[in-house]
């Protein structure tokens, strides 16, 4: 038959073949498409994540014109009010606008409902730089941005739909907030996006002055220029602007200001808040499972060709062409392609729909995670390529020289010596990713280990934990709210099972409220500040270290007091603390912030988190707020309130939610959960980052041990003959059983040994994602030599036993 001869109707009857032949050996499929749609899915589901991310536009007009202003964070940017006008007189800046750094519980009342819903605050230049365009009505005007304006509000289109029905009757629809009609002036678009998820956007309404420097909002500008220099003039404004204010601020304050760095962060950065990296990671481990799932599949239909070695002989003998050699092999690649395509989009998607309810969200700065549409080209483009190139493998194993050999051989050949090293290659190559990944993967697990480890300075196992903003109108000061606290703890305590209650302004996690404070001696400070009442610190096991804890003493009109933490005594008191006085704000005291009697010290709580120090903390007794005071906390954020539960039931919430009623009718709560929950949530990031590169670890590690067995099933059943001459000379089950482990494990040995090299090599670009041990961890090491070596032995066993099990007569006899 002649090369010429190669019609499509020839080319597609050797396919059907094929395909017939193939769908004969239904486990070889399942395993070659199953090894592929692994590769494909970890590279269509990261590429996703990759995009939404990284690359995908962020909603708005020319957003790589919008930046965020301020000082430097690392991560982030924060900036303050004064420094909106400085930016607002740079020449090339279009537009800037300012929103508060925090949401805010607000509640609200629609109808019979009672809702508690976050809200941000902003100016009215916020949307204008963004370039928002509504999905209906008008942003807010400046004249109701002004103090004393008209009450409006703009709704979020996912509370537009849920609390409206996405009707246009929402417009000029009124919310009671806070006791205060607010007329719903706008809608916003369904693709609109912030960092910090929120349900309504509000005025801001500052009162700016020129001595503004606090600190808690983000500035966001939209600059003409292409960008040169522009930081280093941000950073020189900022600077001459602290200084014209030098006389006015503390000592401490203008230090700080003024040691710090301040610049303009792309929006998309400052949307992303640091993510880039580990979304760069996840990407590099998913290009890992990818190239080991085309190295394994290239090894399986190198093995195939073993399959038909003999019958391609025996046509090459007939004098069949090259060309219609590659048929079959071709055949069977487009099939396992497309299979494996369409199953790694279907793994690819089902996956992304878990990681949409776990990932954070600064990786997710549009709000939203699904295939992107190059997805389903780049799935079906890479099978067939990838298939494609393995079938070549196995054309190239059917070269005619080895096909000769085969002839001669009887069918005995099995793998040439050139083919056994590339399979032998390959297999190392497999395991030197796998080794790779595993090692990354164990950083993270002992990272997260140590991370767990850490005292967080509380004990929250049994803790049930709750948020409620006093509504103004029933509770407009410090007094009615801490009648309404008094009121709640009384009825929680009496609930079945409750053991201890407590209130505070923020939870000893995932949180923070910095005040500043003088000390005895003039010295400024700004530690954390934690209005508490209840039994706090029993309810969360915080140690007591001297002194005293609060007890109905310390009520309004007593003597003020207050209780600091250890690191508050380490970093700003000299002497017994126990006796020392401060009081709250700069400067002299006054009757708003009289001065406090230090009546005990507590152990130090890991505020931040377990990766971060505990910061200096300075308790006070809730009944004893001024009302100045109060009146700026409580725009800050809810009360958090904590119960010490004995066995809580599925029913908490709805207990919780009445005896709240009952203490304080038209009062809504939110927010109920497991203070667990709340740890949790602190270390999400870092328990992401070892769920992902886990699941691509174990990927590797199945797909390297699926390639060292077959590599070695496929040697096994082609040496037959040599392991019989073995057992004829005397070797023994045993000895022909460590002759198969020993070939198997030698492979894994030396492709751990170049996996692991890699990844201490690379130990400085995963050094910033573990927390407490050194990239050369030893014991991580240590287990990606076990579970590898493991997998190795596991791989080679069953071969190993065939090898053992044959019979020497039975092979002597087929010579």
């Amino acid at each position: 038959m002649s090369a010429g001869a190669m019609n499509p109707a020839a080319i597609l009857a050797e396919w059907r073949q094929a395909w017939r032949a193939l769908l004969r050996r239904p486990g070889y499929l399942a395993i070659a498409s199953l090894t592929l749609a692994l590769g494909i899915a970890a590279v269509a589901a990261v590429s996703s994540l990759f995009y939404q991310g990284l690359l995908r536009p962020l909603p708005f007009p020319d957003a790589g014109q919008l930046t965020a202003v301020g000082m430097d964070y690392g991560d982030t940017v924060v900036s303050a009010p004064a420094m909106l006008d400085s930016m607002r007189a740079m020449p090339e800046t279009a537009s800037a606008g300012i929103a508060s750094a925090y949401l805010r519980n607000v509640n609200i009342v629609r109808g019979d409902a009672l809702l508690v819903s976050p809200v941000l605050a902003a100016d009215h230049g916020f949307l204008d730089t963004l370039g928002v365009k509504m999905a209906l009505g008008r942003n807010f005007s400046a004249e109701e941005d002004r103090v004393g304006g008209a009450d409006a509000v703009v709704l979020s289109h996912d509370f537009w739909m849920r609390r409206f029905g996405g009707r246009g009757d929402a417009l000029g629809a009124n919310l009671v907030m806070e006791g205060r009609p607010a007329t719903v002036v706008g809608v916003l678009p369904e693709r609109f996006a912030w960092p910090q998820p929120f349900d309504l956007l509000v005025p801001i309404r500052l009162q700016r002055g020129p001595q503004d420097l606090d600190a808690n909002h983000y500035v966001i500008a939209r600059f003409l220029d292409d960008g040169a220099g522009r930081d280093a003039r941000i950073d020189a404004r900022m600077h001459a602007l602290i200084e014209t204010l030098r006389a006015s601020l503390p000592a401490e304050n203008y230090d700080y200001l003024a040691r710090n760095r301040y610049k303009a962060m792309p929006l998309r950065d400052f949307y992303t808040g640091g993510s880039g990296a580990a979304l760069w990671l996840f990407f590099a481990a998913a290009l890992c499972v990818l190239a080991v799932a085309a190295i394994n599949l290239g090894n399986l239909m190198m093995q195939r060709s073993v399959l038909r070695s003999h019958d391609s002989a025996v046509r090459v003998a007939l004098g069949a062409p090259a060309l219609r050699l590659a048929m079959p092999a071709l055949g069977e690649g487009l099939l396992i392609g497309a299979i494996g395509a369409a199953a790694g989009l279907a793994l690819a998607w089902a996956g992304l729909r878990l990681l949409k309810r776990m990932a954070p969200a600064q990786w997710l700065p549009n709000g939203e995670i699904a295939l992107v549409d190059a997805s389903w080209a780049f799935a079906l483009a890479t099978g067939l390529l990838l298939a494609l190139l393995a079938s070549a493998v196995g054309v190239w194993r059917a070269r005619a020289g080895s096909l000769v050999a085969e002839l001669v051989g009887g069918g005995r050949s099995g793998l040439s010596r050139g083919a056994g090293r590339l399979a032998r290659a390959l297999v190392v190559a497999q395991v030197a990713l796998a080794a790779l990944l595993l090692v990354v993967s164990s950083l993270f697990m002992r990272s997260l280990y140590e991370l767990n480890a850490v005292p967080l300075g509380f004990d929250g196992a049994s803790v049930q934990v709750f948020q409620l903003s006093p509504v103004k109108p029933l509770y407009p000061d410090a007094q009615a709210v801490a009648a309404q606290s008094r009121a709640i703890l009384e009825r929680l305590r009496a609930l079945p099972g409750v053991e201890r209650v407590a209130m505070s302004t923020n939870l000893p996690i995932g949180s923070q409220l910095n005040m500043p404070a003088t000390l005895s001696d003039g010295t400024a400070v700004q530690p954390q500040f934690r209005p508490v009442d209840g039994e706090f610190f029993a309810t969360f096991a915080i140690a007591s270290l001297r002194g005293r804890s609060f007890d109905a003493r310390d009520s309004a009109g007593a003597e003020p007091v207050c209780i600091v933490s250890r690191s508050f005594v380490d970093k700003y008191l000299r002497g017994d603390p126990i006796g020392q006085t401060l009081h709250m704000g700069r400067g002299a005291r006054s009757e708003d912030a009289p001065a406090m009697r230090i009546v005990g010290v507590v152990g130090d709580v890991r505020q931040f988190g377990p990766d971060q120090p505990a910061p200096p903390i300075l308790y006070v007794p809730f009944g004893q707020l001024s009302p100045k005071l109060w009146a700026k906390i409580r725009e800050y954020g809810p009360l958090n309130y904590a119960m010490s539960v004995r066995g809580a039931g599925a029913d908490t919430e709805v207990r919780v939610s009445r005896a709240v009623a009952e203490a304080a009718p038209q009062q809504p709560i939110g927010d109920v959960r497991r203070m667990r929950a709340v740890v949790e949530d602190s270390m999400q990031r870092s328990a992401m980052q070892l769920l992902l590169v886990g699941v691509f670890s174990a990927m590797t590690l199945l797909l390297a041990g699926i390639g060292l067995y077959a590599v070695l099933a496929i040697a096994v059943a082609t040496r037959s003959h040599e392991y019989a001459v073995r057992a004829t000379m005397g070797a023994s089950p045993a000895r022909l059983v460590r002759l198969v482990l020993r070939d198997g494990c030698a492979q894994a040995a030396l492709g751990l040994s170049l996996g692991i090299g890699a990844a201490l090599a690379a130990s400085r670009l995963i050094r910033r994602f573990v927390f407490g041990i050194s990239t050369a961890d030893p014991w991580a090491i240590a287990l990606v030599i076990g579970v590898l070596m493991a997998t190795a032995a596991l791989a080679a066993l069953w071969p190993a036993l065939r090898a053992a099990r044959s019979d020497p007569m039975q092979a002597l006899r087929a010579q």
